[in-house]
């Protein structure tokens, strides 16, 4: 798993970005579908890691594609943080052993 250090042109001020697991990484364990979930309510979905490949490249963050893929969610702006949208995957869970 990597840790990728961003520069938001701040300054000297620096933001670690949490664990980021790429697309590529998912590939690699041989895994066909990917479950996506929100905490907070109902919906959720299965996801084709090979779809994936071809549309985002290996490079892509799956926390950047569950975010995308939450787009018709009616709670995806919420602006209380207790009701917004907040998706997980649980393959990556059995995967990687993170949230």
């Amino acid at each position: 798993m990597r840790v990728i250090a961003r520069m938001h042109g701040l300054g000297k001020y620096r933001c670690m970005a949490k664990d980021v697991i790429l697309l590529g990484e998912v590939a690699a364990r041989d895994v066909a579908m990917i479950d996506i979930r929100c905490s907070r309510c109902e919906r959720h979905g299965r996801l084709s890691v090979k779809r994936m490949m071809a549309r985002y490249g290996p490079d892509a963050s799956l926390r950047d594609i569950m975010h995308e893929q939450i787009g018709s969610c009616p709670h995806r702006n919420d602006t209380q943080l207790y009701t917004r949208c907040d998706p997980y995957c649980a393959t990556l869970v059995q995967l990687f052993g993170v949230k």
